[in-house]
């Protein structure tokens, strides 16, 4: 009966409308139904293996990777957020190890130009990238020791981040001769946070370049005219809230969008309307709503401001609703509302949060318990979406309703550490970076 359902729903849709990739999307849910139904599922995340997984991905790599040469920062931020994640404390468990990550990410260290002015290239002599130095600065923070604050230098990292300013746009170019995007934004002013010195020279003008790359769907592209997508929403939104310019972003319809990208069979999010669902989005379109969640405030008043211009007040107090009250979602939420809305009060993350952690640890876990996590099911697993279906799994069970920590699966395996979805860190290390700041 159940394949039956599944080719009834396949041939509802117009023959017109399909395509390869509505097929694809209609056969990844088929693969999502069956391992649902599958008897004895027991969403158990693999956490020793997939801590070794990660330390692997630390000590060595086999030869296959050095197609990855320039991305060994990243590859480094990956694991090592990745096991703070799972509450491994790199520095702790192999002391050795961590100095050889720090004195690694040090060699990747590039003067640009003459000035003291030093970005992280993505490995040893590579050119200063400022993604890269997002991902080092942020490996730096999570292993903590005094090697690895010693590492960044303010000046220096300020130096290099206003190297790469674009004036002309208010975003930043993202190397030397760069392209000017969202990613570039939110890697900038992320690093500059973490550093402390996010300041209004380098804010200045990214709300505005921002809101240009927000499309009519509602979502972020990487520039300007461009597709709305998953990573580049995430770095667009997280750069307004680094930069205090929330306001520029139309809220709501962004959230609408996001809402829309989770899929209502896999429980997982996809990057762009009507494409796969992926583990890592996971992380970069689920990030979105713990950033949404603190800006209730804007979000609260863009509604408020918008649901007003469609209302129609006579004399005597009557209501009318003009024609475009639907098409923004006006309701009775518009006419009562209370006197003063809590500063900073949370409110429940539109998302179906048990339902993305289902997707991660029953369709993105490495088969056979073998740890490590991956795209979706039927492809091999890697660091970089281990890394983010983690940090998609701690934000489902931190944020989905307001101060209550969910958690689908036992307990004791399936808990990660919270993280700070601004800057993808896991909370305590941010913290106790913060408190020491440099």
């Amino acid at each position: 009966m159940r394949n039956q359902s599944i080719e009834r729903t396949r041939v509802s849709a117009p023959r017109d409308m399909s395509s390869v990739s509505a097929d694809a999307v209609a056969d990844l849910e088929d693969v999502a139904r069956r391992v649902y139904a599958r008897a004895g599922r027991e969403s158990t995340l693999a956490r020793e293996a997939t801590v070794d997984y990660l330390f692997g991905g630390l000590r060595s790599l086999p030869a296959g990777f050095t197609s990855l040469d320039a991305s060994r920062a990243w590859m480094v931020y990956w694991c090592v957020h990745g096991l703070a994640l799972l509450d491994v404390d790199v520095a702790s468990r192999d002391e050795a190890l961590a100095r050889d990550v720090v004195r690694f990410l040090r060699a990747c260290r590039r003067r640009r130009g003459r000035r003291a002015c030093f970005g992280f290239g993505g490995g040893p002599g590579q050119m200063p990238h400022v993604a890269t130095t997002y991902a080092a600065t942020c490996a730096l923070v999570t292993i903590g020791t005094e090697e690895a604050r010693e590492t960044l230098v303010k000046e220096d990292v300020r130096a290099f981040l206003m190297s790469l300013k674009d004036e002309t746009t208010g975003g930043f170019r993202v190397h030397d001769g760069g392209e000017t995007d969202t990613r570039g934004c939110y890697a900038a002013l992320a690093t500059a946070h973490l550093c402390g010195v996010l300041d209004d020279e380098l804010t200045r003008g990214v709300g505005t370049f921002v809101a240009r790359c927000q499309s009519y769907e509602g979502g972020i592209a990487g520039e300007p005219l461009g597709e709305a997508h998953g990573g580049y929403t995430f770095c667009g939104l997280a750069a307004c809230a680094l930069a205090g310019s929330l306001d520029a972003l139309d809220l709501g319809n962004l959230e609408r969008w996001l809402a829309n990208r989770q899929g209502e069979i896999e429980g997982g999010f996809n990057g762009r309307t009507n494409k796969l669902v992926d583990g890592c989005y996971s992380f970069w379109q689920g990030g979105c709503f713990p950033v949404l969640q603190r800006s209730s405030e804007t979000l609260l008043r863009q509604f408020s401001n918008r649901s007003a211009k469609a209302l129609k007040v006579d004399a005597d107090g009557a209501v009318d609703f003009d024609d475009s009250s639907r098409a923004i979602g006006v309701c009775a939420a518009t006419l009562y509302q209370p006197a003063e809305y809590p500063p900073g009060s949370p409110s429940p993350a539109p998302f179906a949060n048990g339902a993305l952690q289902g997707w991660i640890l029953d369709c993105c876990q490495s088969d056979n318990g073998a740890g490590g996590l991956r795209d979706k099911p039927g492809v091999g697993r890697d660091h970089y979406h281990t890394c983010y279906c983690l940090s998609g799994l701690s934000l489902a069970q931190h944020y989905g309703r307001c101060g209550v920590v969910e958690v689908v699966g036992p307990l004791e395996s399936n808990t990660l550490a919270k993280v700070d979805p601004v800057v993808n860190v896991v909370q305590s290390k941010y913290d106790a970076w913060m408190s020491k700041q440099i």
